[in-house]
């Protein structure tokens, strides 16, 4: 048998018959053992991710290559080969490249790059740092090899030619241009917010970056001329380089000078010293505390202070002076009713005024009035004064501090507005203005509830030591993943290739490993961009989950199940799902360790419960175990057999450039006449051909006005073997005309195979549309076998639910095929009838209607269900799956005959993706967002809903205990106060199942959940933005949380992914009649979607709460 084995090894790898100069002028030989070593020189025939061949006889690994450079088919090398005297074979132990001309490797030795051509790199700008940037996160950039007239800013296109330098393994570009640009003529400066601007509500532009005139400041309404280039800027997708003005609005406020009044106004000044420590801290609603604010001449000159005065950006008036008499000999006498001072301040001040280098504030006028800097002349301001409660004296000419001398006054802050609070105290001198900030945190009764309980203290596992060597390990598993469905797998392991993985774990650029994933996607690197994607995707999951792993904890018990508590899994860290594997180790005890694997079969909040071994179930004692998590791969796998599969679909789905007429699947109602008589279709010709084109044509928007759509072609079409609708009207008698016309043109399919795409704003009744669809095609369609998918169970639970309410079809007719992890208790009463038949894969994949997710459609790949099985395939809410996992059900669609449709909206959630590298190249884009840029679907922009209120707070962010999640108190009663007035109004109260709160923090969560059960309005939903997703409420109010404008460490987690443009759509679009906003100005500010949110509440007198920032102040006057 061996023999046999050897024989046709060396079929295939002989080399003996071949002529020697086929591979290269033979070198010398060398003996070793069984095998010769001969020099050869020849050319790269194949080259993939671990090997390649030589002449296709000579086989390598890529650890022979020296230096490790990346070889390329078609370059020539010399290899030390070996020869197995037994078999033949040939295996190159040693591979060098070799240049075509000395002068290629002068040329690359000065520059320290391996290949003599530049590559093509189309990317985004990821990062900028200095003199250099970062395209998609890997390949490094001077400033100097930028174009001339081009100044990058991250997010911006660009195109790119690059080298790979072989020491390192990483790409540097030698040019950089922008990928797409354009100049704009008399276009007008829509809004203005801080340093950030847009033009025509399209164009982004930063004052950071942008070119202007000498002398020009930019202002809103202003009509420019601006240059473009592509760029990602939040919800944006031009920004501007340079503006020139044509015409200037003489009547908007311009911007604030670059150093801004409170930067200036901060400062000391006339060699005057105040204190800077003017935080209150935080007080108790109610509570009252003082402070003492020293002045302190250092100068040689006397100055005088003219008065002291209270901007009035607190509108509760919550800061004072002090009432104060002038004793003989100290400057201010401590009254008794400041019962609440704290003892460092009064010690602080009667130490100090026992000094005698003090001077009373004679003469020197305090008040509270509202003041802006730039009202203070000083010398004029003293015939203003007038004698109040908060005057230190009557008022008169104002002495003055001496050099050397000190004096002081006292503010007091009466707690009365929960958050935080900010006031600008002015002291006016003679010649110059000094300011403060006076600041308090206010905390209410109710916060009490929501407080901090335990200090954060969750920190990062340390890294996982090596197993010392006499550590043996015993595994238990019983207990397997659920087996209710015994399927063949023909679903290949795709392993993730170890050169990739060194890649992503030694940071070398990944595409020294992949290439192809710096060129723009097309039919020819297709599957090798997205394997490599999917593959990047699975690697980051598995770094992510080992820097989760646990150690030393004790599971609890819940009946005969036990429990794991994972601190952050409601924010997803670790992201883990029913069925996932677990390992639990025990302690280590005699070099022994015993791994038991357990799968999750239910997740509620933070708490995992756990199916593990019986017996390990019943005898445990509380014992502390370390956890490890581990990846489940099958979605995984099933996108990359996928992408194997719709191969077959070509450049007519994939990348669709023109439409090819069919004949009609059914003729339907005569809509022929009248898209007609409403202007939908014109006629192009009387003939049908096959080689007919036209602009490609998507649904519109389902919910707005019918626009003049593309071209269709129905006039000639035999209609011998046509079916025809019946008479009967639409299943849903209330769709409206666009959802009619949009089941119309499903139910024809004149352009089959070419996706169709319904989209449209939410509450545009897309899924409406999808329901009537399906069942015209189930109907007038009797050989048709139709596949609804969504990416999730909910989703696609809702499909079959709304079909099941439609009463036309019934389990016999439909069947729900669930993901064999799902457990029955979480699937709706509703719907549990069509799920039965969907436990035999093998009879649910004969039903006529089957509904399942998209990646539960790998099951049938599973069984051998093939190309061609499924007439038409409905995906509702693609925009949410990525497009591999799309892929899944449209590889079981006929090329020629099937109907593909894509329903969803790609200005909401797209897929979550959490590899930045897969990111940057482009896996985060689904299937449905990219067809819709394309040239031959014609974008239909709209405009979304107007908001209602918005309310700033500023209260403090906090973290407690072992989780990460962020939580606001301050912001939790608010809502909860919210929710209160408008639940329990006298005149109109709203119903507590018609308001909903969304909150980007699991922990935010659950503190307004405790807040609104402690005054019985449980009734009210409070969730993440995902799980407001395709639903509406009457009224949504929002809590962003985070509220201090220092501390955004993590990019990722700002505002806790509130700052995603799709996610903020999501969020501002679920109220039907209200939308009440909290947060802090001073950090959403600083996103372009909140500031233009903002900017809109100011305008439109809906804005309430704290001080604006200094940017967004004159939209007030």
């Amino acid at each position: 048998m061996l023999r046999l084995a050897a024989k046709l090894v060396a079929f295939f790898w002989r080399r003996q018959d071949v002529p020697e100069n086929e591979a290269g002028p033979p070198g010398p030989e060398l003996t070793e053992g069984d095998v010769k070593l001969r020099t050869v020189q020849g050319v790269v025939t194949r080259y993939c991710s671990d090997y390649g061949m030589i002449d296709d006889l000579i086989y390598f690994s890529h650890e022979a290559v020296t230096s490790r450079v990346l070889l390329n088919v078609g370059q020539e090398v010399m290899a030390v080969v070996e020869e197995n005297k037994v078999s033949n074979g040939l295996k190159a132990v040693r591979v060098e490249a070799v240049s075509d001309k000395w002068e290629d490797d002068s040329k690359n030795s000065g520059r320290g790059l391996s290949d003599p051509s530049p590559r093509v790199l189309i990317g985004c700008v990821t990062s900028l740092m200095g003199g250099t940037g970062y395209i998609n996160q890997t390949t490094r950039f001077s400033l100097e090899s930028v174009c001339e007239g081009f100044q990058p800013c991250k997010g911006d296109w660009v195109e790119a030619e690059y080298w790979i330098r072989p020491g390192t393994w990483s790409s540097e570009a030698i040019s950089v241009k922008p990928l797409r640009y354009k100049r704009v003529d008399k276009a007008c400066i829509s809004s203005l917010c801080g340093r950030n601007g847009v033009i025509e509500d399209s164009i982004f532009f930063t004052l950071d970056s942008l070119k202007l005139p000498e002398g020009y400041t930019p202002r809103r309404h202003d009509v420019v001329s601006a240059v473009v280039v592509e760029s990602s800027q939040s919800c944006y997708v031009w920004r501007a380089l340079c503006l020139t003005p044509v015409h200037r609005d003489a009547t908007a406020p311009g911007v604030l000078p670059e150093e801004s009044y409170g930067t200036l106004l901060l400062k000391n000044k006339g060699n005057v010293e105040v204190t800077r420590m003017t935080n209150f801290g935080t007080l108790k609603e109610g509570a009252r505390k003082a402070m003492v604010i020293w002045i302190e001449n250092k100068g040689d000159i006397a100055q005088k202070l003219v008065s002291c005065k209270l901007a009035g950006w607190d509108k509760a008036k919550q800061f004072r002076f002090q009432d104060q008499a002038r004793p003989a000999v100290s400057l201010v006498s401590v009254p008794e009713e400041a019962k609440d001072f704290s003892d460092e301040s009064t010690e602080s001040f009667k130490s100090r005024s026992e000094n005698n280098t003090h001077q009373p504030l004679k003469g020197i006028a305090v008040s509270s009035g509202e003041v802006f800097p730039g009202d203070c002349t000083c010398e004029d301001r003293e015939k203003e004064n007038t004698a109040s409660e908060k005057q230190v004296a009557d008022a008169e000419p104002g002495e003055l501090v001496p050099p050397g001398g000190k004096t002081c006054i006292m503010v007091v802050c009466d707690a009365k507005n929960p958050g935080r609070c900010k006031e600008l105290l002015l002291l006016c001198f003679s010649n110059f203005l000094i300011g403060r900030h006076l600041e308090v945190s206010v905390v209410s009764a109710e916060e009490s509830l929501i407080a901090v309980r335990e200090p954060f203290s969750w920190k990062k596992p340390k890294s996982c030591q090596a197993l010392a060597p006499t550590k043996t390990t015993v595994v238990v598993t019983t207990q397997k993943r659920n087996s209710r469905r015994q399927l063949p797998s023909f679903l290949p392991q795709y392993p993730i290739p170890d050169r990739l993985k060194k890649c992503v774990e030694q940071k070398i650029d990944v595409l020294t490993f992949q290439p192809m994933l710096a060129e723009l996607l097309n039919m020819s690197n297709y599957k090798e961009k997205f394997s490599t994607l999917l593959w990047l995707e699975e690697i980051h999951a598995e770094i992510e989950l080992k820097e989760y792993n646990m150690s030393g904890v004790t599971l609890k018990r819940n009946g005969d199940l036990l429990v794991l508590e994972v601190p952050g899994l409601a924010e997803s860290r670790p992201s883990l799902y029913a069925g996932d594997k677990l390992i639990l180790k025990t302690q280590e005890y005699n070099g022994h360790v015993i791994e038991y694997i357990g799968y999750v079969i239910e997740i509620h909040e933070e708490d995992v419960t756990l199916k593990l071994n019986p017996e390990f179930e019943q005898t445990y004692n509380f014992e502390p175990m370390d956890v490890e998590f581990t990846y489940n791969r099958t979605t995984s796998r099933r996108c990359h057999f996928a992408l194997e599969q719709v191969v077959h679909l070509g450049v007519k789905v994939l990348f669709p450039e023109e439409i090819i007429l069919q004949s009609p699947q059914v003729t339907v109602w005569n809509h022929i006449q009248d898209a007609r008589e409403d202007g939908q279709f014109t006629s192009k010709d009387s003939k049908t051909t096959k080689d007919q084109t036209k602009p490609a044509a998507k649904e519109r928007p389902v919910g707005t006005e019918n626009q003049p759509g593309a071209a269709e072609t129905h006039d000639a079409v035999d209609e011998t073997e046509i079916p025809k609708a019946k008479d009967t009207e639409f299943f849903n008698p209330v769709l409206n005309e666009n959802q009619q016309l949009a089941v119309r043109r499903i139910l024809s399919g004149d352009c089959r195979p070419l996706p169709y795409i319904l989209f449209g704003p939410p509450g545009t009744g897309k899924t409406v549309t999808i329901i009537e669809a399906v069942l015209q095609v189930h109907r007038a369609l009797a050989d048709s076998r139709i596949l609804v998918c969504a990416p999730s169970n909910s989703a696609a639970d809702l499909v079959c639910l709304r079909l099941h309410e439609s009463k036309v079809l019934r389990p016999a007719a439909m069947v729900r095929v669930n993901a064999t992890c799902r457990f029955e208790e979480t699937i709706l009463d509703a719907i549990k009838p069509y799920c039965k038949d969907g436990e035999d894969i093998w009879k649910a994949s004969r039903f006529r209607v089957i509904i399942t997710t998209c990646s539960s459609a790998g099951l049938f790949y599973q069984i051998g269900v093939r190309i061609g099985h499924f007439t038409h395939v409905f995906v509702d809410e693609a925009g949410q799956a990525s497009e591999p996992e799309c892929l899944i059900p449209l590889g079981l669609v006929s090329d020629v005959s099937g109907q593909i449709v894509l329903a969803g909206d790609p200005m909401q959630l797209g897929p979550v993706i959490k590899s930045r590298l897969a990111m940057a190249y482009g896996l985060n884009v689904s299937m449905l967002e990219r067809l819709m840029s394309r040239p031959a679907y014609l974008r239909d922009e709209n405009a979304f809903g107007a908001c209602g209120a918005y309310n700033p707070l500023l209260g403090n962010e906090a973290r407690e205990g072992r989780s990460p999640s962020w939580f606001n108190p301050a912001e939790a009663v608010q809502v909860m106060r919210y929710c209160c007035l408008l639940a329990r109004s006298i005149s109109s109260p709203v119903s507590a199942s018609d308001i909903g709160v969304i909150t980007p923090y699991r922990k935010q969560v659950e503190k307004i959940k405790i807040l609104l059960r402690n005054v019985d309005l449980v009734d009210i939903k409070v969730g993440s933005v995902e799980e407001f997703q395709g639903q509406e409420f009457l009224v949504i109010v929002i809590s962003t949380v985070r509220s201090s404008e220092d501390r955004f460490e993590d990019d990722r987690y700002f505002l806790g992914f509130l700052s995603n443009s799709k996610r903020f759509n999501v969020a501002i679009t679920r109220p039907k009649a209200l939308l009440i906003v909290l947060g802090n100005p001073h950090v959403l500010v600083r996103d372009p979607c909140f500031g233009a949110l903002l900017e809109y509440s100011i305008t439109n007198g809906v804005y309430t709460g704290c001080n604006l920032p200094p940017e967004l102040q004159a939209l007030q006057t």
